[in-house]
């Protein structure tokens, strides 16, 4: 049910009257991204197979510059694996006059990582809080800073400093993190600051102390999950693309992309038809193999309606 009313939601976003029109396309199609190159290029790959003359103009950016891009018309779409922030939406209210438009084109989730041979079995969310921070505003009692702190008594684990490696700045699922996890709480003075993603995964699988966090995408070899108990709850839940689906997972995101839409006029016809193509059956099979999950019928049904009116 949180699942279904997150996707909902998303495709709900208001326009107002007074607006002027959205850049006209000429060449390819510009996309900033920050994580998500290799699907859209096969996107792109596949449409190019039946129409040679489509082509993107694919930038890797950090999710903060994706939202900037697009409010100063240097891109025509901004996929990012967050929501924009309301001071984004404010100011591409501003720029326009009108806020922009989005569509759920997938969903992922945030999966606690850890190096395959940690023993550690399961984790509540405020523990994993109480791990990362000094304020500890999920709740949790006391401070996390070994694993035996978290029943990791046996060989040397019960002294063993937890290492927390985060993610870089600008990266949108560690604003996930921030608002789902530790509510904006401080960070403790010893966690790792990763310079990419591929440097957190890289510690992570050296050091059998380390935890972080990442997408579904980038459970690689030598690194594991730990299943999470969902508040409230007894049971802790395995990630996986059937628990993300059902939404019985409870770290469960959307994957959005954000464009340019004045009211009441046409999307511009290479951008629709790449729309299309992302939220059609085709599209959508993509999106497992890249540590994605394809969104419900239902959605897509209506995402289709909102492109078409």
């Amino acid at each position: 049910m949180r699942l279904r009313s997150i996707l909902t939601a998303a495709l709900l976003l208001g326009s107002c009257l007074q607006a002027q029109e959205s850049p006209k396309v000429t060449g390819p199609i510009t996309i900033c991204s920050y994580d998500m190159e290799p699907l859209i290029l096969l996107w792109q790959d596949l449409l190019r197979s039946g129409e040679a003359n489509f082509k993107l103009d694919v930038r890797p950016n950090s999710a903060t510059e994706v939202a900037k891009a697009l409010i100063e018309g240097k891109s025509q779409l901004a996929p990012i694996n967050r929501e924009f922030k309301p001071d984004e939406i404010a100011a591409f209210n501003a720029k326009w006059g009108y806020p922009p438009t989005r569509i759920a084109i997938g969903v992922d989730a945030l999966v606690v990582l850890v190096q395959k041979n940690n023993p550690l079995k399961e984790l509540r969310i405020d523990q994993f809080d109480a791990i990362w921070t000094t304020s500890r505003l999920s709740g949790h009692p006391k401070d996390i800073s070994t694993w035996g702190d978290l029943g990791l008594l046996t060989g040397n684990w019960a002294n063993r400093p937890i290492v927390c490696v985060d993610r870089p700045e600008g990266d949108g699922l560690r604003e996930y993190f921030r608002q789902n996890i530790t509510k904006g709480g401080r960070n403790k003075e010893t966690n790792h600051q990763s310079s990419d993603a591929m440097t957190l995964i890289e510690e992570l699988v050296s050091n059998q102390a380390a935890i972080g966090y990442g997408g579904l995408g980038e459970v690689f070899n030598n690194l594991r999950t730990v299943p999470l108990i969902p508040p409230g709850g007894k049971i802790a839940v395995e990630p996986s693309y059937e628990s993300v689906a059902s939404g019985e997972y409870p770290l469960t995101r959307v994957v959005y992309l954000y464009f340019n839409r004045a009211p009441n006029r046409p999307i511009e016809s290479s951008v629709l038809k790449f729309l299309q193509f992302v939220i059609s059956s085709k599209g959508q099979k993509q999106l497992a193999p890249m540590g994605f999950v394809p969104l419900p019928q239902d959605v897509l049904v209506m995402n289709k309606k909102r492109l078409e009116n």
